[in-house]
């Protein structure tokens, strides 16, 4: 198998890991604590990889790198708000939106018409949506899953600019998400003004164990891009669905509505037929 796409079922499965201890954490510590103590240890860590490696920064395109690494953090940012208030495999799969924004930022910022045979498609993502969101029931509508929709919409921006990065050669995996966790830093800090507390020993295990899955995690995402096609490795990243389902079961006891699960089923089956079909193109 592809060793990109190896990367891409790592990423998966260390990200859901991480929805588990961020959703776990949550209850006592609040997202921006989390998000700063996550990427001061994650810029640590990096820095000693790189020495041990002997890996350079490479000084090139600076601002590419510093605006993924504001975009991915908001994207993580918004994803950890949703997991607090939602279902794990909801939040899932509002989260693989990407390739619909995708499409839409490139008909209306890029000027690209849509082809006839992306309609109906999207309509179809756009009902599945529904059916998870299910507005008609005040219970099931929150800002949580606004949150996970925001998310989505930021990280095909964050894709895309990995992917380019890429293209323009002379990165590592270690120096593109240095500069997101770098960004997420301020991210944190700006979100904790006047809502800090020292954790306990119990949060303290959660959020290094956040640091350690998100650290590998972005890692193994960044490398799946760097090693495989683009439209493949979002086709292996759904499985971020299945085990983000599974491990809200089984630590959360949380059981998918059935309107969520056809939801999900419209929305990542009309997915990977767009991506599929931008691939074409």
């Amino acid at each position: 198998m592809n060793r990109g796409l190896i990367f891409a079922m790592l990423a998966s499965l260390m990200f859901s890991f991480m929805n588990v201890l961020v959703k776990e954490a949550s209850r006592t510590v609040g997202t921006g604590e989390i998000i700063f103590v996550r990427s001061v240890i994650s810029v640590v860590m990096i820095l000693l990889i790189m020495r041990v490696l002997k890996i350079k920064f490479s000084h090139k395109d600076k601002g590419t790198l510093i605006f993924r690494g504001v975009v991915g953090g908001l994207s993580m940012c918004l994803i950890f708000l949703a997991v607090s208030g939602m279902n794990l495999g909801d939040a899932s799969i509002l989260q693989q939106l990407s390739a619909f924004f995708v499409l839409i930022i490139s008909a209306v910022y890029l000027k690209e018409k849509l082809p006839a045979h992306t309609v109906l498609p999207l309509i179809i993502i756009v009902a599945g949506t529904c059916l998870i969101l299910r507005p008609w029931e005040y219970s099931s509508f929150s800002v949580y899953a606004l949150f996970a929709i925001a998310s989505a919409f930021t990280g095909a921006v964050v894709y895309t600019t990995i992917h380019k990065l890429f293209e323009n050669g002379g990165h590592t995996s270690w120096e593109v998400i240095f500069y997101l966790f770098l960004c997420s830093i301020f991210i944190g800090l700006a979100m904790m003004y006047n809502n800090c507390h020292m954790p306990t020993h119990y949060e303290w295990i959660l959020l290094l164990g956040i640091a350690f899955t998100s650290l590998i995690a972005q890692n193994f995402m960044t490398q799946a891009y760097e090693f495989a096609n683009q439209v493949l490795v979002s086709f292996v990243m759904y499985l971020g669905v299945f085990f983000n389902a599974l491990w809200g079961y089984v630590f959360f006891g949380e059981v998918m509505h059935n309107l969520s699960i056809i939801g999900g089923v419209l929305v990542i089956g009309s997915s990977i037929y767009l991506s599929h079909k931008r691939a074409q193109k």
